[in-house]
């Protein structure tokens, strides 16, 4: 499975636990409307960490600064 295809279904994921029904691409915007707020983020990157088998602790402030889902693919798609 691709890295992009991952990073969907995971803010999918986090989305859902706020019990909210919003189709996710990489055009979504991370942002507390979609339910990715800063408690979110920190689940999104466990999750992440987990799927992926990398540790995310040097990018999160990079993380953090992503706008839109397609950022969020950009930043993990450039660790090695």
């Amino acid at each position: 499975m691709g890295i992009e295809k991952i990073v969907i279904e995971s803010c999918q994921e986090v989305i859902r636990e706020k019990n909210k029904d919003i189709q996710v691409d990489a055009n979504t915007k991370i942002s507390r409307d979609s339910g990715i707020d800063s408690l979110g983020i920190v689940s999104l990157v466990i999750l992440l960490e987990e799927k992926l088998n990398i540790d995310l602790d040097d990018y999160l402030v990079e993380i953090r600064e992503c706008e839109d889902v397609q950022g969020l693919i950009d930043v993990i798609s450039k660790i090695d």
